[in-house]
């Protein structure tokens, strides 16, 4: 709940991340909030009132993930909110905005992305979900201590890059700082 909320405000793919994470242990947890609370949230030095907030969150997350039928797969609705936004964002970087940057992260990227998707099955449903689902699996590998390809790494940093821009970029905008062209023609 506390990095959540710091990661939302500072870093919206990293949030993404995050909370797909917090999908992940809930239902490596089984759901079952008293193992949640055993396991993680007690290993927090939180205050008593923080702890109890903790896990409430956790309690929230379970309900939603019930709710929404992801209790084996897929991600909470709310969280594939801003990666629609992130998603949106990106095509405007390319299009409309014309951001050079981006556009040079993005064709440094655009090979990699098309690899994973394709390599996914379908599971990434636009570019950004590929990143993001490539970084989320490249995470899981390094955990568990797996050996990487070099190929896999430098598919990743380019992933990293581009997020990282497109995160520049989304916080720009919602504090209202992202510049617009006067008009380009495309």
């Amino acid at each position: 709940m506390l990095i959540a909320q710091e990661k939302k405000k500072t870093n919206i793919a990293e949030y993404i991340l995050y909370m797909w994470q917090i999908e992940d242990i809930i239902r490596s947890h089984h759901f079952d909030l008293t193992q949640i609370n055993e396991t993680v949230i007690s290993k927090f030095n939180a205050p008593t009132e923080t702890q109890y907030d903790m896990k409430l969150w956790y309690q929230n997350l379970i309900e939603q993930m019930m709710k929404e039928d992801i209790s084996d797969k897929g991600h909470l609705r709310a969280t594939m909110k801003y990666l629609d936004e992130l998603n949106n964002l990106h095509n405007s970087l390319l299009t409309t905005i014309q951001d050079l940057n981006y556009q040079e992260a993005y064709i440094a990227a655009k090979d990699n992305i098309s690899n994973f998707m394709i390599k996914s099955g379908g599971e990434s449903h636009n570019e950004i979900h590929a990143c993001l689902n490539g970084l989320y699996g490249f995470l899981l590998l390094k955990l568990k201590r797996t050996e990487i390809s070099s190929a896999t790494k430098e598919a990743m940093a380019s992933f990293s890059k581009l997020l990282a821009i497109l995160v520049d970029r989304y916080n720009k905008l919602q504090k209202g700082e992202l510049k617009f062209p006067k008009e380009k023609s495309n």
